[in-house]
């Protein structure tokens, strides 16, 4: 009875602690999960810089400083250690993860909080379709530790897996490690409502997963402790506990390719990469967010500032829009499109863009392309970066020439100087000649978008005053304004000589036009010289031409606000 109660135990208890057994500590992973940063290109990070300090100069803006301040520490996400048949060390993870980046690190950090970072990581290879990528170590500094191994086997529906990754709390990323189930080990779906293009296969899995857990690994218990069944890339929204991750079957091809190039098939893959581009720009609509996709990292940074620039001062409403929702993806992939709309901007004339090949010449992994672009040349350099071909610069607009740069900012400084839009107040004074009425006069305005008030003096016996209303144009040439402008209204005349004669007609109104220019320079801020022409139609009371004031001629200088 006791043999068989000892039997019945063993039976009972035995399951549970075999299974005990098989969950090794997550502890040992924090050596082979780490939590990756990425720091922007040099010019961008210049450019947030000095959006500081103009925003410091005003007060109020101490949430959006913050907020710049946030994103120059760089977006993080999560990535794993692989080695090698050879031992050679790598990180896997997502490309979006690194997408923006110009420079990478990664930093493994232990139980007890001791943290052990590497930098200037370079990215070896990156599949964009599939959202892959992997990294390399400087050659002097890598980890210990042989990293995680890739389970091949297909993992079964119900089957326990794991996550581990650095997801964020608030601005800071915490180690987390979960536990879940496979639900689905075969997902496949749409990329979205608009786009049917079908994306997988995923494991979908209840793992926890949070924004940050991306390129962190999806794991299972093996012989050897955790092995990795796939890469966490994907949570689902509006639903509970699926969350996607990239299986084996597609990582391990794309490892064995990036780690075994073949430098004979860059050309063929280039070629095949410019036909799709000089297709991709012959479509009936804007085409910058194509260009987009294939700007280097290089050619983003160096030309951002610049791009932004031109697309807000000559992009459309539709454009700018489209950049303002492309920072939810990303700023520097927003940055990309003003890059690109500055290129299509470019070579774009009058409807379809006809695009063709020209001239491909170069080797190894810097080519020079020029494209005849509805009818004209148009030189471009492409570079293998990330294990494909991207462009580094095209034509001029892209050619990270900071004299456009400079040239642009003079120019902005000048019209900042010069203060010829609608929305500076004006106010001016001088000389005026009236015609029938008196050879000398004192003349001022106030105006205002527009809009304001004008007044003739030629003494107590004759003086006028009126409102107007109008337009007032703006043009920059260099250090040198130009703002013609085109006035209509009514006048109050005053003549004692008249009233003199014995006539009392009241209130004398008379309706006038007045055209004028004034012109400005950027040396001396605000201050402006005018000449201006107005002429009455007609007066409200009959009165006869020589009764009234006819024409005036008007000499001014003034300041603008």
């Amino acid at each position: 009875m006791r043999r068989f109660i000892f039997l019945v135990a063993a039976v009972v208890i035995a399951p549970f602690c075999i299974f005990s057994q098989q969950i090794p500590s997550s502890s040992g992973l924090r050596d082979y999960v780490g939590l990756i940063n990425q720091s922007y290109h040099p010019d961008i990070v210049s450019l947030f810089e000095k959006m500081k300090t103009d925003l410091a100069k005003r007060s109020g803006n101490e949430t959006t400083i913050k907020a710049i301040d946030i994103f120059l520490r760089g977006d993080t996400g999560s990535g794993f250690l692989y080695s090698d048949a050879l031992g050679n060390k790598y990180i896997i993870t997502n490309n979006h993860v690194i997408a923006q980046a110009y420079s990478l690190s990664i930093t493994f950090e232990r139980q007890d909080g001791s943290k052990r970072k590497y930098e200037n990581l370079r990215i070896i290879a990156a599949d964009e379709k599939n959202d892959i990528a992997i990294l390399g170590f400087p050659a002097a500094d890598k980890p210990a530790g042989s990293g995680l191994t890739l389970l091949t086997r297909a993992v079964q529906e119900g089957e326990d897996v794991y996550s581990a990754g650095f997801p964020g709390l608030g601005t800071t990323p915490l180690w987390q490690f979960g536990r879940g189930m496979v639900s689905n080990a075969n997902a496949r779906f749409p990329k979205s409502l608009e786009d049917d293009t079908v994306m997988g296969p995923f494991i979908q899995h209840t793992a926890e997963i949070d924004p940050g857990n991306s390129g962190g690994p999806l794991l299972v218990i093996s012989q050897d402790g955790y092995a990795v069944v796939g890469i966490n890339t994907l949570k689902a929204a509006r639903r509970q506990a699926a969350n996607y991750a990239i299986p084996v079957s597609v990582i391990q091809p794309f490892i064995t390719g990036a780690l075994n190039p073949r430098p004979t098939t860059y050309r063929a893959a280039l070629d095949t990469r410019l036909a799709k581009f000089a297709e991709g720009l012959g479509v009936n609509r804007a085409v910058y967010p194509h260009i987009a996709e294939y700007l280097s990292s290089n050619c983003i940074g160096e030309n951002a500032e610049y791009a932004i620039l031109e697309m807000h001062e000559k992009g459309n409403a539709s454009a700018r829009q489209a950049f303002i929702n492309k920072l939810e993806d990303g700023v520097v992939e927003a940055m990309g499109y003003a890059v690109g709309w500055t290129i299509e901007n470019s070579i774009r004339g009058q409807g379809v863009i006809k695009a063709s090949i020209k001239e491909v010449a170069g080797s190894g992994e810097e080519y020079t392309v020029v494209f005849t672009i509805n009818n004209k040349d148009h030189s471009s350099k492409w570079v293998w970066e990330y294990g494909n071909w991207r462009i580094r610069s095209f034509g001029i607009v892209a050619a990270g020439n900071k004299d456009l740069l400079a040239k642009k900012e003079k120019s902005r400084e000048n019209s900042k100087n010069l203060r010829t839009e609608a929305a500076n107040l004006h106010i001016e004074a001088g000389y005026a000649y009236l015609f029938d009425k008196a050879g000398a006069a004192a003349y001022a305005s106030l105006e205002y978008m527009g809009f304001g008030i004008k007044a003739y003096y030629a003494g107590s016996d004759f003086y006028s005053i009126g409102v107007f209303g109008g337009f007032r144009g703006g043009f920059n040439l260099g250090s040198i304004g130009l703002m013609p402008y085109v006035r209509l209204g009514m006048d109050y005349q005053h003549d004692q000589k008249y009233i003199d004669s014995g006539n009392d007609i009241g209130f004398p109104i008379a309706i006038m036009g007045q055209i004028g220019l004034k012109v400005t320079t950027a040396r001396i801020p605000g201050l402006f010289a005018g000449a201006a022409f107005q002429y009455n139609f007609f007066n409200m009371h009959d009165l006869k031409k020589e009764d009234f004031m006819k024409m005036a001629l008007c000499f001014t200088v003034g300041y603008a606000f």
